[in-house]
C-alpha cells in the first residue's frame, strides 16, 4: 500500500498525498472496462510504469476524493508524481532483503566434510 503522491495535479490543480491500499470491486471493475487490465495483470502493469496502468490508477484515485475526470482527459506531469513504499513497507522490503542475503553468504560458505577423519602424516600398519 504505497503513498502515491502528486504535487500539483494537471486535472485539478490540487495536490495530492494517497495512500493506495487496494481497491474495492467496483474499482477493479472500472479499471477493467477502462483498460482491459484483470486486477494481477494491472498490478504487473503498474510495476513496468504502463501509461493506461497509470491514467486508471489516478483516475481511480480522483473519483475517491469525488473530482470528476473523464478518464480520457486524465493527465500527468511525472516530475510532479511519485509512488513511495510506507515504512512498513520499507521494514518488509529489508527483512526479505536481509534474509536473502543471509542465504547467499550461507551458500557461499565454505562447505566442511562430516565423516571419518585420518590424522595428517599417520600410517596404517
Amino acid at each position: 500500500m504505497p503513498f502515491v503522491r502528486v504535487k500539483n495535479c494537471v486535472n485539478c490543480g490540487i495536490a495530492h498525498e494517497w495512500l493506495f491500499d487496494g481497491m474495492s470491486l467496483q474499482e477493479l471493475r472500472t479499471i477493467k472496462q477502462l483498460t482491459n487490465l484483470r486486477a494481477q495483470e494491472f498490478a504487473i502493469a503498474m510495476d513496468e510504469t504502463d501509461p493506461d496502468a497509470i491514467a486508471a490508477m489516478i483516475y481511480i484515485l480522483h473519483r475517491r476524493d469525488k473530482i470528476v475526470v473523464p478518464f480520457e482527459d486524465v493527465d500527468l506531469d511525472f516530475k510532479d508524481f511519485s509512488i513511495d513504499e510506507t515504512e512498513e513497507e520499507i521494514k518488509e522490503r529489508e527483512e526479505i532483503e536481509a534474509k536473502a542475503q543471509a542465504a547467499a553468504d550461507e551458500a557461499q560458505a565454505p562447505k566442511v566434510a562430516n565423516g571419518p577423519r585420518t590424522k595428517a602424516g599417520s600410517q596404517l600398519k
